[in-house]
């Protein structure tokens, strides 16, 4: 037997052989069970059309509508092979939207949520006014948070929004760090650590950090935040019509950043460690109707100087973004970077998707 014969049959019997990375093109029309769970969507609204380039092959298409109403807790038999952790059972806080015009400035009085004109119960943040349709990768692909992650994400959006002009919050891809510990809420005044997330078994209610990075939708405008610690900043946008007014300035921090921490201060502007590297401005183009291509090159952490993340769109650089990325750690659990894409919104009534073309995961 030749010795690359030989090579070439140990790699396809080694145990998990190249399995920390993924490329997922959903070209047979159906969902790869060992790559996605989806214990947090409705699977009638999952369908995968033909796409129109004429190759024969098939795209994913994750709806949402009106039917999709409350937090959906996580259903772990759905993807029990798979997916064998217990997971937080309250889903994380919205938190503030960039798109919100006039900007709320640092006053020592608490300005009033924007109400959802489609929630009907007085508290905005009432997770039956959530709308979530997100499915999300298997164990396999939950990487120690602080490894370098290559994410590849082809897309596209609906040429017409619902809304785009209140301002409703919307997820359209994250990055979790879990377990993540609490820093200090700066809206107490006597500052204090909150238990970690997802251990519910004190009467108390249950913090769960904010994706450390996210892709969102608000009013139509693609744009990505990240965090730190409590503090989430704006770092990347397409340009809004009305304006164009973050003030990134290259080498510097972002300014617009925002507590996101449910206290007195949510909303109000916050400092953070983070820095951005750019050319011209860290613009975004529209996804209305047009397949595009996001890259994140993502390295989370605290330690030290932090970590990076570097965002391309189409081959074309974006930012890049360096700093205390994410949370502290939880003292003597490790925590992971887990990956969710789809929908996480304000209520809406209307039908809106996202036609996703490829998912490409290189752990480096």
């Amino acid at each position: 037997m030749g010795t690359r014969m030989m090579a070439s049959m140990l790699l396809l019997s080694a145990p998990n052989a190249l399995a920390s990375n993924l490329d997922d093109e959903f070209a047979g029309g159906s969902l790869d069970r060992s790559h996605w769970c989806t214990c947090q969507m409705d699977e009638q609204l999952l369908s995968f059309p033909k796409d129109e380039d004429g190759s024969g092959d098939f795209i994913a298409r994750i709806t949402v509508n009106k039917t999709v109403t409350g937090e959906k807790k996580c259903d772990l038999s759905l993807c029990t092979k798979f997916e064998v952790e217990s997971e937080p059972s309250q889903g994380e806080r919205l938190g503030p939207s960039f798109m919100r015009e006039p900007r709320m400035e640092i006053t020592a009085e608490v300005a009033a949520p924007k109400k959802n004109p489609y929630c009907l119960l007085e508290d905005p943040a009432d997770k039956r006014c959530m709308q979530r349709q997100e499915m999300r990768l298997t164990k396999t692909y939950q990487y120690p948070f602080e490894q370098l992650v290559d994410y590849t994400i082809r897309f596209r959006m609906p040429k017409e929004v619902g809304n785009e002009t209140d301002s409703l919050r919307w997820v359209i891809a994250q990055w979790k760090q879990e377990p993540a510990q609490q820093v200090a809420d700066a809206g107490s005044a006597q500052a204090k650590v909150v238990k970690d997330a997802g251990q519910a078994d004190e009467a108390q209610e249950v913090w769960e950090p904010s994706p450390f990075l996210a892709q969102r939708y608000d009013d139509g405008v693609l744009h990505v935040t990240v965090q730190d610690g409590d503090c989430r900043c704006i770092v990347a946008s397409e340009k809004k019509r009305a304006s164009w007014a973050h003030g990134w300035e290259n080498g510097k921090s972002p300014p617009d950043c925002r507590f996101t921490y449910p206290s007195a201060f949510e909303d109000r502007q916050c400092v953070s460690s983070l820095k951005l590297e750019f050319n011209g401005d860290p613009k975004l183009t529209s996804v209305r109707d047009v397949w595009t291509e996001l890259t994140y090159e993502v390295k989370p952490g605290r330690k030290g100087s932090g970590g990076s993340i570097i965002l391309t769109q189409d081959g074309k650089f974006v930012v890049k973004v360096t700093g205390k990325i994410g949370y502290d750690d939880v003292p003597g659990k490790s925590p992971k970077q887990k990956f969710k894409i789809g929908h996480y919104r304000d209520i809406m009534n209307s039908e809106d998707y996202m036609d996703i073309d490829r998912v490409s995961v290189v752990a480096k």
